[in-house]
């Protein structure tokens, strides 16, 4: 690589969260043996070799930046999986236009469950700055059928211009499951 490309990477990744883990955290996270994990590093640390911002050596502990975790995610899907390793397909958020308490937003994630029932679902509620419930939630149902049947339990109880809707494709598992790991413990249905 370059020295002007590697310099131009370095300065954008230095204004990102400093955020590192090293890689016996990794376990809890990706749910591979440490064995594994070293093996995974002789291929990421040549990957990231030209990008101290995201992969550096302290003294004898390799500092890895949150957003190259899902390099260290498991290729084939495991037995047991846990809330950080289990292959999320799509996150889903709705934030109502007035206050609902949270049962009515237990209910309607229920009721989503009902529609899917192939289909695992990990919510947060939380409050937002305008002191209203709204939800989070992992699903690991494709984009297309989790948002038929989020908007058809909403419609049947909320006019469409009283709630906002959204649901998108996961692109970097570890970053959601974090950000929903942040206002509590995430509930599986």
């Amino acid at each position: 690589m370059k020295e002007s490309t590697k310099e131009v990477i370095n300065n954008i990744n230095s204004s990102r969260a400093k955020i590192y883990y090293q890689l016996n955290q990794l376990q809890t996270i990706t749910g591979m043996s440490i064995r594994s994990l070293k093996y995974r590093m002789k291929e990421v640390k040549k990957k990231y070799l030209d990008i101290p911002t995201l992969l550096n050596r302290d003294s004898n502990k390799w500092q890895i930046h949150y957003t190259i975790i899902n390099e260290f995610m498991p290729i084939y899907k495991k037995k047991h999986t846990n809330i950080m390793n289990h292959r999320w397909e799509t996150l889903l958020t709705w934030n109502m236009l007035d206050s609902y308490d949270v049962k009515y937003h237990q209910q309607l994630i229920s009721e989503v469950k009902e529609e899917l029932p192939a289909v695992n679902i990990g919510y947060v509620i939380e409050l937002d700055g305008r002191g209203v419930n709204h939800i989070h939630a992992l699903t690991d149902g494709y984009k297309d059928e989790v948002e038929i049947a989020v908007t058809s339990v909403l419609e049947k109880y909320i006019g469409k211009t009283q709630f906002r809707c959204q649901v998108e494709k996961i692109n970097n598992h570890s970053s959601v499951t974090n950000y929903l790991l942040k206002s509590g413990e995430i509930t599986i249905l």
